[in-house]
């Protein structure tokens, strides 16, 4: 772990590698220590060298977000894949898997680049503080991003093992700290980072690429709601946000994500430039795995695809803009499509079978295979049998507004009715495939449900591509609604922060939250409520797998996907990934369950 720190030349945040400091260089030269902070941020989006090699894999911003997404059910996987991600998204990550070892190993580089900074950090001027400031937030971010990842949430008890906790630059012990340890080392060096730092026009200004006093407060807001202590995240949400916390989010959801460095809902970020992208392989951004504009893989993998249970959540409500403006069935036609899963026994997956458009292949007009017959019902043939979608009213239902739907095949399976259709084209023998290069679907006869929340960045000229948001007031708020949803007696409160999301997502009127309509909408309690809400906020950001499992709640994967179709338990040891056999080897310290 003890490599060399960068430094790095501060130009719109665009880094490069230069030489080594230690702590007390930096005492003797305390101008440098912002070379060295700022080279922590360049650390986060720049490949590294890991077992001999640099990789696309080997960047911190993609296996933050990855690794945090991969074991929840926000993701449709359509086909294996030799990318490592694979083993995550299957739950058999080993202590020798590429993606989560270089997690490990570079988020120990960056902690010790934050320790050298702030033992050879004095407080004689602001802006030293700000700087020494930014490296306690830096520190708690990493070891925070660590316990989520490889150790128990703390609502499964303080004295389970947590990570190994490296405060100050003296690494001549290694063990692991409980995970109470950890969560007491974050706060206080949030604290600490609250009470040195400025606001974020201090430092950055308009640009979000620096840490700030908002920051620090968002992330203990975050530790507190994990850790269980709600009146102290309502406490500190509330100093974050201020009187009028609407005031902080963007007017529209594109806005937010196409302006990721100037955006006033964004309140810190990983900024890339069209430099930073240039320096990663082709395709080797996060959003390639999202997203292919084409769909022949020539700009994007797109091997990740938006999974049914999820697309079902916004259909409730299908004019939700985090629905329309982000996602997207690649290449579609309007018209309608009903999709279902079909097990398939070897792999133990659903497969998808889909009740695919009307192709004249004369004229190569397409038309839905499905009629609406205005009743609720959906007809269509499959298989040489005629069939129905029907309104689920029996016990399985998701809620009196939007019941979701069943096939009336016997079996009550779940189906899905989508408003557009797959495209085709007409191969040399006249028959339609809708598989093919630049069509609708992959492999499986997986729909191609694109996540467009990485794309398109306003001043990158790559066309799939953008910075990273890693803190939000938009993340905030919901923070605080969860809390006052676990507190009890204040649920309007949440509700109320939870329509405050909800108006900017374009659901108002009738499509807001109340104490008196959360029942008929399938939600027993507030908690409910709040928890979808963040599912729809949040899909794809990372947060998904953590939000489950620290409230008890299982993963159900039981929806098309490659993925194994299976209810994973919220206390699965499958969950926490395992500790790089590169640390265990050396320094002894125990592994995760397996």
């Amino acid at each position: 772990m003890f490599l060399p720190l960068l430094l790095a030349g501060c130009i719109n945040l665009d880094f490069v590698p230069s030489d080594s400091l230690t702590s007390a260089a930096l005492a003797t030269n305390p101008g440098a220590a912002e070379y060295t902070t700022d080279g922590i941020y360049g650390m986060m989006k720049d490949m590294g060298e890991f077992r001999g090699g640099y990789s696309q894999n080997n960047t911190f911003v993609r296996q933050y977000f990855l690794l945090n997404e991969l074991k929840g059910d926000n993701i449709c996987y359509s086909n294996t894949s030799t990318d490592p991600f694979w083993t995550a998204a299957t739950l058999k990550d080993m202590a020798n898997t590429d993606n989560c070892a270089y997690m490990w190993v570079i988020c120990y580089k960056l902690l010790w680049a934050a320790n050298a900074n702030i033992s050879g950090l004095t407080e004689d001027s602001d802006y030293s503080k700000q700087l020494k400031g930014e490296n306690y937030f830096l520190r708690a971010f990493f070891h925070f991003t660590l316990c989520n990842l490889f150790a128990k949430p703390y609502s499964f008890g303080a004295d389970n093992p947590g990570i190994v906790l490296r405060i100050g630059t003296d690494y001549s012990e290694t063990h692991r700290s409980t995970v109470g340890e950890c969560y007491k080392a974050i706060e206080d060096d949030l604290v600490e980072a609250i009470r040195l730092m400025s606001p974020s026009a201090y430092r950055g200004g308009t640009n979000r690429g620096y840490a700030s006093k908002e920051a620090a407060q968002a992330l203990l807001s975050r530790l507190y709601l994990y850790k269980g202590e709600w009146q102290k995240c309502i406490d500190t949400a509330t100093e974050c946000l201020g009187a009028d916390p609407a005031s902080h989010l963007e007017a529209e959801v594109k806005t937010l994500y196409s302006n990721v460095p100037t955006s006033k809902e964004v309140i810190w970020c990983v900024n890339f430039t069209d430099s930073d992208i240039a320096n990663l392989p082709p395709k080797g951004n996060l959003a390639s795995m999202y997203d292919s504009p084409d769909g022949t893989q020539g700009t994007g993998w797109g091997e990740l695809y938006v999974a049914d249970p999820l697309l079902d959540l916004f259909e409730r409500y299908p004019q939700d803009k985090r629905y329309t403006d982000m996602i997207r069935l690649h290449n579609s036609l309007p018209g309608l499509m009903v999709n279902w899963g079909v097990m398939d026994e070897v792999n133990q997956c659903l497969t998808q079978a889909i009740a695919l458009p009307n192709v004249n292949t004369v004229t190569g007009v397409i038309t839905s295979s499905v009629t609406d017959n205005g009743d609720g019902t959906y007809s269509f043939t499959y298989g040489g049998k005629a069939l129905k979608a029907i309104p689920d009213n029996t016990a399985t239902k998701i809620s009196d507004e939007f019941p979701g739907y069943i096939l009336n095949d016997g079996s009550n399976t779940r189906c899905y009715v989508r408003s557009v259709m797959p495209n085709a084209i007409v191969d040399a023998k006249g028959n339609p495939v809708f598989d093919a290069p630049k069509m609708s679907i992959r492999q499986g006869g997986y729909p191609i449900w694109f996540c467009e929340k990485f794309s398109h960045q306003t001043g990158i000229t790559f066309p799939i591509s953008s910075s990273f948001i890693m803190l939000r007031y938009s993340e905030v708020i919901l923070n605080r609604a969860e809390a006052y949803a676990h507190l009890g007696g204040k649920d309007t409160e949440a509700l109320d922060d939870v329509n405050i999301i909800r108006t900017r997502a374009g659901l108002t009127g009738t499509a807001q939250m109340t104490t008196a309509n959360i029942a008929g909408r399938g939600y027993p309690t507030a908690l409910d409520a709040v928890l979808d809400e963040r599912r729809m906020e949040f899909y794809y950001e990372g947060f998904r797998v953590m939000d489950l499992i620290r409230n008890k709640r299982d993963i159900d994967r039981r929806f098309p996907s490659r993925a194994v179709c299976e209810v994973i338990k919220y206390d699965d040891v499958r969950l926490q990934y395992q500790i790089p056999l590169d640390e265990t080897n050396v320094t002894g310290i125990p592994n995760n369950e397996r």
